[in-house]
C-alpha cells in the first residue's frame, strides 16, 4: 500500500511541478531599434508564442527559428522554455480522464467503431526521440531500436483526444511497467469503472479492466473479438500519428534539456486536444502496421481472473 501511495504521490508531484510556473514580466520593445535587444528587456509574449508554435510545428533548429523571427538564439530558447511551461500548466484542464458516468456515455462511440462494448479508451505508448540526456543513467533512455527516447504513454477517446498522458519514463522501460505505475491503473483498480475497459495490445497484462487481444483465437467468436479489437486500436495509432504530424518536433530528436523535453510533449498534447475541440482539420495520417511487442511470459492470479472476464465478454457480445 505504501508503494502504491508513493506512485500516486510521484505522479501528483509531477503535476504540481507543471503548476509552479513563474509568470515572466512582459515589457514590449521597439523592434525597429536593433540596440533595444541589448537592453535585457523581455520580448513580447505574442512573439514568444509565435516562436514556440513555429518550433513545435516545424521541428526546426532553434537557431533557424531565431533567424526567421529576427531574435537571438538565446531569446528563442528562453521563449520556448517559458511558453511550453505555461501551456503544460493547462494540462489538468485539457487532458482529463472521464468520470465513470461520463465514460459510460463515451463507450457508445467506441462501440460504433467496431462493436467493442464498454470501452472507455485505448492505451498505448510511443517513443519520442531525444538527444542523449547524459549522466550515469543515460543508457536507460536507449530504447530497443537503439536511439535515446522517452516512452510516452497515452490514453485516447474515440475522437483522438488524449485523456491521459505520461511523459516521464525512459525509452528502455516497458509499456506495461509504465501503466502499472500510473495513476489511472490505481484508479481502475478501485472498481468505480466496473463494466468498462481499456483496450491494450499484447504487450500489456490482461486485467479485469484492461482487455488484450487473444494470441491464439480458437473459435469464430474469438476471431471476431480480435478483429474488433484491432479495428478499435486504430484510434490510438491515429491519435499519435496526428500528434506527430501536427507537431513535427516530436518526429525528430528533441535537442532540449530533459525537463523541457517532457514539458514539450505535454504541451503538444494540450494543443492537440484544443485543436480537436475547436474542430481544426486534421492532417491525413497513414497508420503504421501494428508493432510487434514483447509478450509477457508469466500469468499471475490477476491475469487468470481477467481471462475469465474477457472470455465471458466474448461469449456475450461476439
Amino acid at each position: 500500500m505504501a508503494a502504491l501511495e508513493e506512485i500516486i504521490d510521484e505522479e501528483m508531484y509531477e503535476m504540481e511541478e507543471l503548476r509552479r510556473v513563474r509568470i515572466p514580466r512582459i515589457v514590449p520593445k521597439d523592434r525597429s531599434d536593433p540596440f533595444h535587444y541589448l537592453s535585457g528587456y523581455g520580448i513580447p509574449l505574442h512573439l514568444k508564442m509565435l516562436v514556440t508554435l513555429r518550433y513545435l510545428a516545424t521541428g526546426s533548429f532553434l537557431l533557424t527559428v531565431a533567424d526567421i523571427m529576427d531574435i537571438a538564439k538565446s531569446s528563442a530558447c528562453s521563449a520556448v522554455g517559458e511558453v511550453v511551461q505555461l501551456i503544460a500548466f493547462l494540462a489538468p484542464d485539457y487532458i482529463k480522464f472521464p468520470q465513470p458516468e461520463e465514460a459510460r456515455q463515451m463507450a457508445s462511440k467506441f462501440y460504433d467503431i467496431a462493436g467493442m462494448p464498454g470501452v472507455l479508451g485505448y492505451i498505448d505508448c510511443t517513443h519520442i526521440s531525444i538527444q542523449s540526456p547524459g549522466g550515469n543513467n543515460v543508457e536507460m533512455y536507449r530504447c530497443r531500436e537503439g536511439f535515446y527516447s522517452l516512452n510516452v504513454q497515452g490514453i485516447c477517446d474515440s475522437e483522438l483526444k488524449f485523456m491521459h498522458v505520461v511523459a516521464s519514463w525512459p525509452g528502455s522501460v516497458h509499456d506495461s511497467r509504465i501503466f502499472s505505475n500510473c495513476r489511472i491503473c490505481h484508479l481502475l483498480e478501485q472498481g468505480d469503472y466496473s463494466g468498462l475497459y481499456l483496450l491494450g495490445d499484447s504487450g500489456y497484462p490482461s486485467r479485469e479492466y484492461l482487455l488484450t487481444p487473444l494470441l491464439t483465437p480458437r473459435t469464430e467468436k474469438h476471431r471476431r473479438y480480435n478483429v474488433a479489437h484491432i479495428q478499435t486500436r486504430n484510434c490510438i495509432e491515429r491519435a499519435f500519428g496526428v500528434l506527430k504530424r501536427r507537431f513535427a518536433c516530436l518526429s525528430i530528436p528533441l535537442r532540449t534539456k530533459l525537463p523541457n523535453t517532457k514539458r514539450i510533449v505535454i504541451a503538444c498534447a494540450v494543443l492537440h486536444n484544443i485543436a480537436i475541440s475547436r474542430r481544426v482539420d486534421m492532417l491525413d495520417v497513414e497508420v503504421e502496421a501494428q508493432e510487434v511487442v514483447d509478450l509477457l511470459e508469466d500469468e499471475d492470479e490477476h491475469e487468470l481472473d481477467a481471462t475469465q472476464v474477457r472470455e465471458s465478454l466474448i461469449q456475450r457480445w461476439f
